[in-house]
């Protein structure tokens, strides 16, 4: 590898650190600069859940007194975490990515708009239908589920839309949602990551050059994100919501 390629990998993670630590996201980011290294799609896609983990790691760690007021039904939020984590990532090893690049922006324009209107949605409900999220938690679930699915096939936006989720469903602060959203992304991540690494996909090398940058970027932005006003986080996160919605319909359309 070239010293401009190892820079560019590195100043890659510092950004994805700070993406993934805020919002989710970043491997939009990442995956092209993995490809410009010379990686196939898949291959960049595996080695992409490497770079960005640990973001979510840190992430976690510096979230950890958060999670004492979502400590309920954790447990089971794990558990499908791990088991969505197996299917799509399986899912991505038999089939291949090609056929999934087409919807990608549509998903991410739902996630982007599901995200920008949960808080609005879930007023109206309670206002005029008395709607109560925690009655329907395991809708909440099934919807989790199914995110944890797509995230171990590519995982492109899923923070944000677990955001929208539990903003519609729960009564969470952002920065609880956000120690949720990193501790179990990233025990869904590690097991992507072992099914990726036997079926030999990854690229090691320029994956820990990005990783470095991420462990780095996550650890300084975590730390910020805790003194942020979460009105002006959410703000953050939806604006790059919509860059990222934006950039994802410019390469795939």
């Amino acid at each position: 590898m070239e010293i401009t390629e190892i820079l560019l990998l590195f100043a890659g993670g510092l950004l994805a650190g700070f993406i993934n630590v805020m919002a989710g996201g970043a491997g939009f980011m990442t995956f092209p600069l993995l490809m410009a290294a010379g990686m196939s799609e898949i291959e960049a896609n595996a080695s992409n859940f490497v770079a960005v983990l640990p973001a979510n790691v840190v992430g976690s760690f510096v979230y950890r007194k958060q999670l004492a007021s979502v400590r309920k039904h954790l447990w089971f939020r794990m558990v499908l975490a791990a088991v969505g984590g197996v299917l799509g990532s399986w899912i991505l090893i038999r089939t291949g990515q090609e056929s999934f690049r087409q919807v990608i922006p549509w998903l991410l324009l739902f996630a982007t708009l599901s995200f920008a209107f949960g808080p609005w949605i879930k007023d109206r409900l309670e206002r005029d239908f008395a709607f109560d999220g925690s009655r329907w938690l395991w809708l909440s679930f099934l919807l989790e589920f199914i995110v944890y699915v797509y995230g171990g096939y590519f995982g492109l936006g899923m923070g944000i839309v677990m955001f929208a989720i539990h903003a519609i469903f729960s009564q969470m602060t952002i920065h609880q949602a956000n120690a949720l959203r990193n501790i179990t992304i990233t025990l869904m991540t590690v097991i992507s990551i072992v099914i990726f690494a036997q079926a030999g996909v990854i690229r090691w090398l320029p994956s820990l050059i990005m990783m470095t940058g991420a462990m780095i970027g996550g650890y300084f932005t975590a730390h910020i994100a805790m003194r942020v006003p979460p009105a002006l986080v959410r703000n953050g996160i939806l604006i790059w919501a919509a860059c990222l919605t934006l950039l994802a319909f410019w390469r795939y359309h």
